[in-house]
């Protein structure tokens, strides 16, 4: 596991390009990864199976949950359960705006 996928509290603007974390975002916890054409993506932290929190994956580039082994996209789809529902997903086309 790499320090990226520890929680470390930042912003979008702290996010370079193909990376995610989990950052604050209007004074709210979220799950973001900044893709290469440097658009951001956010997720709820939250697992859908139990209500764990997800943690980022640099390796795989997916939201893991520690807790039951849920497996979520960048966009928060499921890749692997025992989570069916998919994480609350939003796109912010301009990362500067927060």
């Amino acid at each position: 596991m790499s320090k990226d996928s520890i929680e470390r509290p930042g912003t979008l603007d702290d996010l370079q390009l193909d990376e995610g974390g989990i950052v604050q975002v209007n004074g709210k916890k979220v799950g973001a990864y900044r893709d290469l054409d440097n658009e951001c993506h956010l997720v709820s932290t939250r697992c859908t199976h139990m209500g764990c929190t997800v943690n980022w994956n640099d390796a795989e580039r997916s939201w893991d949950c520690p807790c039951h082994g849920s497996r979520f996209d960048t966009k928060g789809n499921v890749l692997e359960g025992p989570a069916t529902q998919p994480l609350a997903y939003e796109r912010k086309t301009d990362a500067s705006k927060q």
